[in-house]
């Protein structure tokens, strides 16, 4: 079935329950004790959301019909491909900067490839010495790490060697003269791949974390000064000067200069990538070379020692996770979640812009860029291969995480409808924020598709559902209805109970 048609059973068929819905909630109301314009009123309300609601119910079918089939994800050979790991960082305790370099350092060597280099990019002001400082100390483990496994290559001692990086490192050297290999190439070969695990320090905060792998494309393409957002008739004093350096100069900037990798893999300072992922990510990206993003599956990594509450987010995750595999297959277009690879060429040339020819979609206020991406890039659901990262350790710190997500997609929401939303709210913004206001404007505003629009928006549809529920609560009081708890049954039984039945129709043990 081509992705055409699974598109239209989709929406056709939640179209369907929701007219089935309206006629339903219709017959339900008691026309003779209830005024009309009160009646028609509740129909609407019910109507809109159990519209909402009944989302669900065909995401759920559509999961269910497509569990049954399996969905591989295409690979090609990779070898001409380059990719560097990105972790973006703003650290406020050394703690940080340990825990982010030891995922760095896993991550590395877990994935030690000629073709791959790994980055912690940094917008860390005061503890830029102590992050440098810890880079050599792991630079270090590693050039110990590559001399044991270099000599034992040498010595034929295959056991000691890591499986992958024998393939993919050593390998590659079993023609020469061991002895020779010993004292000459392999101090030179360990040297090399240390010098690719750096560290460099983002000199603007334009854009947060989306700055930081933009200008680190910026870098790799042959840009050490900024062009990117320095323009204050759109952006105000929010914008950057023209021509300031993108990162402050150290070798390890000048070893990203111009080398021009294929694909940068953007991660966060927690996120932990398995061995050999970047390399099946890269293997995934070749075979589908019309993506700009590859978006492999989210994991929560927990263990034992971990709290209740993330064990929970775990078993939440678990439960939700073959529903984005289907829709991702149902609407041929995965959601970016801001760990993934993306196509550095793609994304210039879409995103960001050249010197003569600047894009700049992303608004420069803009808190949720990886819902803009995503919705204005191509993007590939990659669920084969997982990346892992640490839940919220409790309520408290969800709680702040959701609250920051839901602020993204408001402000979201001034650029995706201008007029509705964007004038009230930014005159509101002005009127509470006084001289502190700063009013910004986007550069390139983006036409989505179909598609794209109904994905990027998933968050305001969730959002709407509760004071809708809450008008629903208030009418249902001075309206007579047949049966006046069926309506709010009907949606506590969508939202709550019939999304589990793939769980248990397909018995997927949670």
């Amino acid at each position: 079935m081509s992705c055409r048609r699974r598109v239209v059973l989709f929406f056709g068929g939640w179209i369907f329950l929701g007219l089935l819905s309206v006629a339903l909630n219709a017959i339900n109301i008691d026309w003779q004790k209830t005024p009309l314009w009160q009646g028609i009123l509740l129909v609407v309300v019910i109507a809109t959301l159990q519209g909402s609601v009944l989302e669900l119910v065909a995401i759920t079918i559509a999961t269910l019909l497509v569990r049954k089939r399996k969905i591989p994800n295409r690979r090609e050979v990779c070898d001409n491909l380059t990719l560097i790991m990105n972790y973006n960082l703003l650290a406020l305790a050394k703690k940080d900067i340990e825990e982010t370099y030891q995922r760095m350092y896993e991550a590395f060597l877990g994935n030690l490839h000629p073709s791959i280099a790994t980055v912690l990019v940094s917008a860390t002001n005061d503890l830029r010495q102590y992050e440098l400082h810890v880079r050599d100390n792991y630079r270090a483990k590693i050039y110990d790490e590559l001399m044991k496994e270099g000599e034992a290559f040498a010595a034929s001692e295959y056991r000691d060697i890591d499986p992958f990086r024998l393939d993919n490192v050593w390998n590659k050297f079993a023609h020469l003269n061991m002895s020779t290999f010993v004292t000459e190439r392999l101090p030179q070969i360990c040297e090399a791949y240390t010098k690719d695990f750096m560290c460099i320090h983002r000199i603007s905060r334009v854009l947060r974390k989306c700055g930081q792998y933009q200008d680190l494309m910026l870098l790799s393409e042959g840009d050490k000064l900024g062009y990117t957002y320095t323009d204050q008739t759109l952006y105000g004093s929010k914008a950057r000067p023209y021509n300031q350096p993108l990162f402050v100069d150290s070798p390890d900037v000048d070893n990203i200069f111009r080398r021009r990798f294929n694909y940068t893999l953007v991660l966060d300072g927690d996120t932990r990538v398995p061995p050999s992922t970047a390399i099946d990510l890269l293997a995934i990206a070749s075979g589908n070379p019309e993506y700009a993003i590859i978006q492999p599956a989210i994991i929560m990594d927990v263990d034992d020692k971990d709290t209740i509450f993330m064990h929970l987010e775990k078993l939440r995750q678990d439960i939700n996770a073959p529903v984005t595999s289907a829709m991702a297959y149902v609407l041929g277009h995965s959601g970016y979640y801001g760990k993934a690879l993306i196509k550095n060429s793609a994304y210039i040339h879409n995103v960001i812009g050249t010197r003569d020819h600047l894009i700049e979609r992303v608004p420069i206020d803009v808190l949720s860029h990886d819902t803009f991406e995503a919705a204005v890039l191509k993007s590939y659901y990659a669920g084969s291969t997982a990346l892992y990262e640490a839940p919220p350790f409790n309520y408290i710190t969800w709680n702040i995480r959701e609250r920051r997500w839901n602020k993204g997609e408001v402000l979201l929401s001034f650029y995706f409808w201008p007029l509705l939303i964007g004038k009230p709210m930014r005159a509101l913004q002005a009127a509470t924020q006084g001289k502190k206001f700063v009013k910004t404007k986007l550069r390139t505003r983006s036409k989505l598709d179909f598609v794209s629009s109904y994905q990027a928006h998933s968050a305001y549809r969730q959002m709407w559902m509760k004071p809708l529920l809450l008008v629903f609560m208030i009418l249902h009081i001075n309206i007579h209805l047949h049966y006046s708890y069926l309506p709010i049954a009907i949606i506590m039984f969508l939202i709550i109970i019939f999304p589990k039945f793939d769980e248990i129709i397909c018995g997927r043990r949670s």
